[in-house]
């Protein structure tokens, strides 16, 4: 195991010579997820400055609610159709068999195709958004959070319709194992999410200048970051109107509607909590929840941030049949998360109340049956995460698709009779209860039969050929 991880240390800092494919892809999933690991300090940096500052300025009520606004966006996320993540498997073949015509053909299918959802989103949120101020909040108390609802909403919404076509970005850089710039860009939104915040804070903007100025400084990052990739980076992939094909979108399409009933699922039952609280227990209970949230999502950071590098390298392996290299790397992956997990949320069981009291304010803390909860849904997490990288890169999505709509379904409902009796605390044991149920057992047995499937057909590479036996 120690030269095992002295050999990682050697590739992700260059050292060594990756001679082989398998090597070459090792690296770029190190280098990547350590990438990911500085981007993610400077974010929690970012945090550790911005949650008090914007909690102390906009109080629990307005704050509740901008949090509230990005998990609506959140829940948006699935309707690109799964194309997107549709994508990463293509590109990640396309770049196994290296065949750029291919590739270039599926980047340019899938920007058209985006834009074309993206006026259809901003068509309807134009129709839809001044309406859900109601929905949402129906138990906002303060006139001046009543009145800046409508503006902040519309203005997130729109936002967001502008990045959705920019979403290729990360996955052209993905496919080609170049997580790490794409960290890099993410880092340079994150502190210009800090700078935006500061700015509106001392102009003592209202909650729709924040929305604003957070979300459209990383809009125009994305578009920077675009912009370098089809210009100077991988120019024979900037999208073109020539190289759309009606054939590559119907691909797309063929597997993207897994991707986006598995999306839409996991977007119900992860991100639907603070829907539900802000709803039944109104937006200032959000704020303990969601803090809470975030803090217990430290447990998982290794496979988080490994996933968007390991999903490529994963696909690009199974295109060149590298049977051996997924193996040794997801049993690698799978021990490392267990004990780096159960180790964070160890501490935090212990310690969490207190780091949330220095960090957010007593208004923040939550009791310590949420703390339970978050820390046994934490390690439910870091297993699905291992085991779902897999099975999307792979293409093997058809399981997902059904337990994952079951669970979506008793999640939200054991979260509604729940969250009236035990307050927040009902809603986080719903979604381990739900998970617990109908995904996690059916998800590990999938996968069981997946590796046992790549171990035979590596046996079966790795034996002479039959003429070489006879003589």
């Amino acid at each position: 195991m120690f030269r095992r991880i002295q050999r990682w240390t050697k590739l992700a800092l260059g050292r060594t010579d990756a001679q082989t494919q398998a090597d070459r892809r090792s690296q770029s999933v190190i280098q990547g997820t350590l990438s990911a690991v500085a981007s993610r300090v400077i974010m929690v940096l970012v945090g550790v400055v911005s949650v008090p500052l914007t909690i102390g300025y906009l109080g629990s009520e307005r704050y509740g609610v901008w949090v509230t606004i990005g998990t609506f966006l959140a829940f948006l996320s699935f309707t690109d159709f799964g194309l997107a993540n549709s994508l990463t498997n293509a590109l990640g073949k396309a770049y196994g068999e290296e065949r750029r015509d291919i590739a270039a053909r599926y980047v340019s299918s899938a920007f058209c195709v985006l834009w074309l959802i993206s006026l259809a989103l901003l068509a309807a949120g134009l129709v839809i958004v001044p309406h859900l101020p109601a929905l949402f909040f129906p138990k906002v108390t303060q006139a001046v959070t009543r009145s800046e609802l409508g503006p902040a909403l519309m203005i997130a919404v729109i936002i967001f319709v502008l990045n959705f076509p920019l979403l290729i970005t990360n996955k052209v850089l993905g496919a080609h194992q170049e997580s790490a710039l794409a960290n890099i860009w993410a880092t340079a939104a994150n502190v210009a999410n800090l700078g935006a915040i500061l700015i509106v804070i001392w102009c003592h903007g209202g909650l729709p200048w924040l929305v604003l100025g957070s979300s459209g400084l990383g809009l125009l990052t994305n578009v920077a970051c675009a912009v370098w990739v089809f210009g100077f980076r991988r120019p024979w992939l900037r999208p073109t109107r020539a190289a759309i094909d009606s054939a590559v979108v119907k691909d797309l399409f063929s597997s993207g509607w897994k991707f986006l009933v598995i999306g839409a699922a996991w977007m119900v039952n992860s991100e639907t909590d603070n829907l539900v609280i802000a709803h039944y227990l109104g937006p200032a209970q959000v704020t303990p929840y969601s803090i809470t949230f975030g803090l217990f999502a430290t447990a998982t950071l290794l496979q988080t941030l490994a996933y968007p590098s390991l999903w490529p390298a994963y696909s690009e392996a199974y295109a060149r049949k590298d049977f051996a290299w997924i193996l040794r790397t997801f049993r690698s992956n799978f021990k490392i998360s267990f004990v780096l997990t159960i180790t964070v949320v160890a501490f935090l069981i212990v310690f969490g109340r207190a780091i949330i009291r220095f960090w957010a304010g007593e208004a923040a803390v939550p009791s310590f049956s949420v703390l339970v909860w978050m820390g046994v849904w934490n390690l439910m997490l870091s297993h699905l995460y291992v085991a779902s990288c897999l099975l999307n890169a792979t293409g093997h999505l058809k399981g997902m698709t059904i337990y994952g709509t079951i669970t979506a379904v008793l999640n939200l409902a054991l979260s509604i009779a729940l969250v009236k009796t035990y307050g927040i605390a009902g809603v986080i044991a719903g979604t381990v209860i739900a998970f617990a149920i109908a995904n996690y057992i059916p998800t590990f047995i999938e996968v069981r039969g997946v590796l046992r499937r790549f171990s035979a057909q590596q046996r079966l590479a790795d034996s002479p050929p039959l003429s070489a036996t006879i003589s």
